[in-house]
């Protein structure tokens, strides 16, 4: 009797075995990435999420003496003394309108930040890694910082990469 019980059991675990889809196989399981969605004017931009450090209200300013017009000002951020720029304006592509859609992306680069003023936050996307490809053509004043674009069915993004500009010799001589 126990044994016909036992026979039964691994019958039917035998059939549902059999008819089980399984576990997916480690390269058929898709790649993500995350990263920030904002708009500059009209145009759709993304960032990887590691390179964002925070995102908030344009905070109070107080501004510089002789700085270029893209030149906001300085911020107290929670102690630190952060510039902001207007990211538009610093392209060369118009100023940012400040309404209550605009927002500051702070990223940072080894041991200060800097603010960026965008015109929206568009919140997190989340990309499968093969969706990234090389930019067709440059975009003018951003050929340095924008080399690739991530396709999505209905849009497609510029990728900015906040490190390289962080780096750029453009952003480090700024009040020169």
């Amino acid at each position: 009797m126990a044994n016909l019980a036992f026979s039964r059991l691994r019958s039917l675990e035998e059939l549902a075995a059999s008819r089980a889809a399984g576990l997916p196989r480690r390269d058929e399981v898709a790649r993500h990435w995350t990263a920030l969605a904002y708009r500059l004017g009209e145009q759709s931009f993304v960032s990887p999420l590691e390179q964002v450090t925070e995102i908030l209200p344009l905070p109070s300013l107080t501004r510089l003496p002789l700085a270029k017009p893209w030149v906001l000002g300085v911020a107290n951020l929670r102690g630190e003394l952060t510039p902001v720029f207007d990211l538009r304006g610093f392209f060369g592509h118009g100023m940012v309108n400040q309404d209550s859609r605009a927002r500051v992306l702070v990223a940072r680069h080894d041991t200060w930040a800097l603010g960026l003023l965008v015109s929206e936050s568009l919140g997190l996307r989340h990309f499968q890694v093969e969706a990234r490809r090389s930019l067709g053509r440059p975009l003018e004043g951003l050929e340095d910082y924008v080399t690739e674009e991530v396709a999505e069915p209905w849009r497609s993004w510029y990728i900015l990469d906040l490190r390289r500009l962080l780096q750029s010799s453009d952003i480090l001589h700024s009040s020169l």
